[in-house]
């Protein structure tokens, strides 16, 4: 019998509803933000946002913005309503965008085997470094924010992204 991996980082859509200051009695809280949205699957929920969270673009968010956010599903939350997760990274949802953040092996499939990236033609596709500089190697082995549009119907689905953050680990760099 083959394992079934469970996808550790995931993804939500929906839309802003408020971005506030996060009140605790926590000296790391003045750089944190709380950043409300009313997600398509899940409904109200709150997310912290923190000087550690990658933002796509660097884009400044406000009420109404479609948004992609994503967590990780392993990480502790409190048991409290509206659900609260910690951000990992959040995208701003312009005309149907996805987004995975996910480990891709060698093959550049993620870990859980449903997305691989095509990147035959790397003209299509822009491969950045967390820090917005060209990444001149191939992406595989590493973390990685995909953002793309479509995807094929097969298993796993495959991909030509728009654009390909790479997170490399601190024992990745020189």
């Amino acid at each position: 019998m083959q394992k079934v991996s469970m996808a550790r980082y995931t993804s939500i859509y929906g839309t802003v509803s408020s971005v506030t200051p996060l009140r605790t009695s926590h000296d790391m809280a003045r750089c944190s933000l709380m950043l409300s949205m009313m997600s398509q699957s899940l409904g109200q929920v709150n997310l912290i946002v923190t000087s550690q969270t990658y933002v796509l673009e660097q884009h400044t968010f406000k009420s109404g913005d479609s948004i992609i956010a994503v967590y990780d599903t392993m990480a502790p939350v409190p048991l409290i309503y509206p659900p609260q997760f910690t951000a990992i990274a959040l995208i701003r949802d312009t005309d149907g965008r996805q987004a995975m953040f996910d480990y891709f092996d060698e093959n550049l499939v993620n870990s859980d085997n449903t997305l691989k990236l095509n990147l035959t033609n790397n003209y299509d596709t822009q491969i950045l470094l967390s820090n917005g500089q060209i990444f001149f190697y191939p992406p595989g082995k590493h973390y990685l924010l995909v953002v793309y549009m479509f995807t094929t119907r097969s298993i796993p689905a495959i991909t030509t992204p728009s654009k390909v953050i790479v997170f490399c680990s601190p024992e990745q760099t020189p």
